[in-house]
């Protein structure tokens, strides 16, 4: 079993999941692949309860996406240490990390789409 997961950063603002969640929500829709939220500190849930939630169920593969712009101390240092810190506590997991928002070759013209409407 496979699980993805939105893992952003976590906001102390109410609203701080609700893009992720939407997201996910429409990813789990279009490829039917369970689709959760995790976020790193501030607010729940965080990627350790999910894992430990999902792992519990039987899932054995998260493919994990860092719901960043860009690849800052988080994405390069603390996200691979947590998942190595997760691989060694459950032994018999496998994580991918998947690129960031920010290194997607569309992301000039999504821009670029925003900025033209103000033009």
């Amino acid at each position: 079993m496979k699980t993805i997961i939105i893992l952003s950063h976590g906001s102390r603002h109410e609203n701080g999941n609700s893009l992720p969640e939407k997201i996910a929500s429409e990813i789990e829709a279009k490829t039917g692949i369970t689709t959760r939220i995790a976020n790193l500190q501030l607010s729940p849930p965080y990627l350790d309860d999910v894992i430990e939630e999902e792992y519990k169920k039987g899932v054995r593969e998260f493919l994990i996406h860092p719901f960043f712009l860009h690849k800052g101390v988080h994405v390069i240092k603390d996200i691979p240490e947590y998942l190595k810190n997760l691989e060694k506590k459950y032994g018999d997991v496998k994580f991918v990390l998947t690129e960031v928002v920010g290194e997607h070759p569309n992301l000039v013209s999504f821009v670029e789409n925003i900025l033209r409407r103000y033009l």
